[in-house]
């Protein structure tokens, strides 16, 4: 999977029938600057949304995250899965994901432990992006809200065996 900076990808990739890219794009741009001043208030500068490529695929995922210590704020934008077979079928919807998660701290790290989550489904390229940028708002929200250790305590996954 490679990562690719917003400005030097193809909004094609998420949105494959998209015609209008300027407004998309513009949405899109303010959810990513929310999430890279999330990362500047953790201490730890952020990309703003990257597409996750896969190298020949047709399609991409974008997603941004903030990440500060053992705590991951990320927001995601797919194509929606074939619940049989589990692979990207056409759109729409667009599934757009928020979350809010820490690292496994049990002697068998099992990867990361959700503490909060929103989702929502989008018909229209532009209506997804617009949920990107409200998740990036929430996102923004949550991280500025609590202390950092605050989600540590939440995890009610810490120390499973």
């Amino acid at each position: 999977m490679e990562a690719i900076p917003l400005a030097e990808g193809d909004l094609r990739w998420v949105f494959p029938d998209l015609v209008e890219v300027d407004p998309v794009l513009a949405v899109l741009r303010q959810a990513a600057t929310r999430v890279e001043r999330l990362a500047g208030h953790l201490g730890r500068p952020g990309a703003g949304l990257v597409f996750d490529h896969l190298p020949g695929a047709p399609y991409a995922g974008l997603s941004a995250l903030a990440e500060f210590e053992e705590v991951a704020f990320r927001v995601h934008v797919a194509l929606p899965r074939d619940p049989h077979r589990n692979v990207p079928r056409s759109p729409p919807p667009w599934q757009v994901e928020g979350e809010i998660s820490v690292r496994c701290d049990a002697i068998r790290d099992c990867g990361r432990h959700e503490i909060e989550t929103v989702e929502s489904a989008h018909g229209t390229p532009l209506d997804a992006a617009n949920g990107v940028l409200s998740v990036a708002g929430w996102l923004f929200d949550r991280g500025t809200a609590e202390p950092h250790g605050s989600w540590r305590r939440r995890d009610v996954l810490s120390r499973h065996r």
